[in-house]
């Protein structure tokens, strides 16, 4: 393991839970200001999404309210690595579990669709130690040192990455993931590179992956929306919907997926991460 691997490590060791929610609004006053390019990036596409619907000051509220649960996250996540099982899933409410347990005793695997929202590796944490053989698409953070504490923890209690990079070689993996009975988390809200279909967000088209309805399709898993939201005091509430019915038409089966998603944003703003460029076709983010 690297040097940096380790101090990150003892970092986290260290780091008093009452200490986190101060770090974060503290880093947040700080940071704010600083990231003026992405802030032009999110204030852009909050722009897009709400227009007029609610002020500037809300709107660098949510911005603000975002950053201040970036950071408390990822202070979590690492803390998360020195806490008991029984510790972490503490920290969770799940609304809705019922629906989790129905679809994991068919055997034909889960789907959970959600979005870049709450707390999310950490909820995936909490579901492989509730018993869910869980599995992620998802690209490891380009810092290093993160990246091998992070596969340290994930690879010891079970969690599967599979990389976005190679399309054939993930939908391969997802697929024989979701045979064995797996859980496979899938979040619907960024630019799907390939095999895309353009599906409305906020009244704008944008590209969406088509995977959660094809390997349903293929598997006979089971569809589920599941989104986590930050809670006051470090705790988490996870709100799991009735499973999804598809039509069997698939421009309006991904648009109905593409809705539950928009609800759940509209509904928590300050939760999302709005700092990515996800209206590429309709926002001309170099020149802002």
């Amino acid at each position: 393991m690297s040097i940096g691997a380790k101090l990150m490590l003892t970092f986290f060791k260290s780091l008093p839970l009452n200490a986190i929610e101060p770090i974060a609004k503290f880093t947040k006053e700080i940071a704010y200001p600083l990231l003026q390019q992405r802030r032009k990036i999110a204030m852009a596409n909050l722009n897009l999404a709400f227009n007029d619907q609610i002020s500037i000051l809300q709107k660098h509220k949510i911005l603000k309210q975002n950053l201040n649960f970036f950071g408390r996250g990822i202070l979590e996540l690492g803390k998360s690595l020195y806490l008991p099982p029984e510790d972490i899933l503490e920290k969770f409410i799940f609304y809705g579990e019922e629906y989790l347990k129905k679809a994991a005793a068919k055997g034909k695997g889960i789907i959970a669709i959600s979005a870049h929202m709450g707390n999310f590796p950490l909820l995936c944490i909490a579901l492989c130690l509730k018993g869910y053989k869980t599995a992620t698409i998802a690209k490891l953070p380009r810092i290093k040192a993160l990246t091998e504490v992070i596969k340290a923890y994930t690879d010891k209690i079970g969690i599967k990455f599979i990389s976005p990079t190679n399309g054939k070689r993930a939908a391969f993996e997802s697929l024989q993931h979701l045979k064995k009975g797996g859980l496979l988390f899938l979040q619907l809200d960024q630019n799907a590179p390939k095999h895309r279909a353009m599906i409305s967000f906020f009244g704008y088209t944008v590209p969406m992956p088509r995977s959660p309805v094809l390997l349903a399709q293929k598997t006979g898993a089971t569809i589920l929306p599941i989104f986590t939201i930050y809670e006051p005091y470090l705790r988490h509430k996870v709100f799991i919907e009735p499973p999804v019915e598809l039509e069997g038409n698939l421009e309006k089966d991904l648009t109905y997926l593409m809705q539950i998603v928009e609800t759940y944003v509209r509904h928590y703003p300050e939760q999302w991460w709005w700092w990515h460029r996800r209206w590429k076709e309709h926002i001309d983010y170099e020149n802002l």
